[in-house]
């Protein structure tokens, strides 16, 4: 009896095809490991410039490999959490850098433009104004004081004053502007049952940040939500590595 056998080739062309996705598979892999180690070193050397701890880096393209040989990377975001700034701390800090260039020895670079947001929470701006505001010898200092603070709006945030065991209620709602590059303000722009000795210090509140890392400036637009205060920040460049 005849018995078909299936040609020889096509038994080759099944183990080339195999062997070509593996080959694949390891490149892959051998990219997105290459990709995780220069995001590490990366973030140790921004690290240096003002961040108290190793910031989050994420190198976007796909594959990364050739961004390598290329010495030319197209975006990296830089992101880091709980920033001490002087008098607050910032909560959420996210900036993008663009044209990121690498120096002949793969030691270090330059980037373009920077931008992102930096957040500072509802919370730390209570305690701000309790612990270390103008506020604060009438509030008694820490994180008393019945004072809380929501957002109203876009661009205003309201305080809420519980005095002399929750018998004597006051509010102030005060806008959030930018006085310059290193410098939140929030403006009283209307008041409720306001102590007398308040209404002085409360009318035009300062936040400075005058150690932003890696160079970063306010640029002016702010807004207010439940999450706290968004101020947008920019960056002309940024020098990493030796």
């Amino acid at each position: 009896m005849y018995t078909y056998q299936a040609p020889k080739k096509t038994s080759a062309g099944r183990k080339a095809v195999i062997w070509i996705i593996a080959v694949l598979v390891l490149l892959v892999a051998l990219d997105f490991g290459a990709k995780a180690f220069a995001e590490n070193e990366a973030a140790a050397q921004i690290q240096k410039h003002g961040f108290p701890k190793k910031p989050s880096v994420a190198i976007a393209g796909f594959p990364f490999l050739t961004q390598v040989i290329t010495r030319d990377f197209h975006q990296v975001t830089i992101s880091s959490a709980d920033i001490p700034e002087g008098p607050i701390k910032i909560t959420r800090l996210t900036v993008v850098a663009t044209q990121i260039k690498l120096n002949g020895s793969f030691n270090g670079g330059t980037t373009g433009p920077l931008h992102g947001t930096v957040v500072i929470s509802l919370g730390e701006i209570g305690g701000f104004l309790q612990a270390a505001g103008p506020l604060a010898s009438f509030l008694g200092g820490g994180n008393g004081g019945g004072l809380k603070i929501v957002a109203v709006g876009s661009n205003e945030l309201k305080g809420s004053l519980n005095l002399v065991g929750g018998t004597v209620h006051s509010s102030a709602t005060w806008r959030v502007t930018s006085a310059g590059p290193h410098e939140i303000d929030l403006r009283l722009v209307q008041s409720s049952g306001l102590p007398s000795q308040l209404l002085g210090p409360a009318q035009n509140i300062k936040i400075p940040l005058n150690s932003l890392p890696a160079g970063l400036r306010l640029t002016g637009k702010l807004s207010s939500s439940a999450g706290g205060i968004v101020a947008h920040v920019a960056a002309r460049s940024l020098s990493f590595g030796s």
